[in-house]
């Protein structure tokens, strides 16, 4: 899995469906707003298949580094394949670790909230510009 980190404030809308055989319900041209989020962009990778709980518990204690030291309680994970992804995932199978990935990090008490799978999207990142305000992990 590939995640690239920012924090900060994002908004999204979902625009049109990709042509895929997985995709979530989005409602169509809706802004969904975050004022002091995580914005998790992810890439599941073939690598990942069959290692669920593994690689999702990993990429969630990474999260949880970040976001406890910028101290923010808000994450959005944000289906993205375009990361330089090594080979993608299925879709089925990505859709699950992002849900996956989700409910790990609802256990660790954050607010979690997952942007639709299978749509195109239009967003405004706002990155708040301090050292720690955006990195990138390779999950494995």
């Amino acid at each position: 899995m590939r995640l690239l980190i920012f924090h900060g404030k994002l908004a999204y809308k979902a625009t049109e469906p990709v042509k895929i055989s997985v995709r979530d319900d989005a409602e169509e041209g809706v802004w969904k707003e975050f004022e002091n989020c995580l914005t998790a962009f992810c890439a599941v990778e073939t690598s990942d298949e069959g290692r669920l709980s593994s690689i999702a518990g990993k990429a969630a204690l990474e999260l949880q580094i970040v976001a406890e030291r910028v101290k923010v309680k808000e994450i959005v994970v944000y289906p993205h394949a375009h990361i330089f992804a090594r080979k993608l995932a299925k879709p089925k199978y990505a859709v699950r670790m992002l849900q996956t990935l989700a409910e790990e990090l609802g256990k660790l008490g954050f607010t979690v909230h997952i942007a639709p799978f299978g749509w195109y999207k239009a967003f405004r990142l706002e990155c708040l510009g301090h050292p720690l305000a955006e990195s990138g992990r390779t999950i494995d």
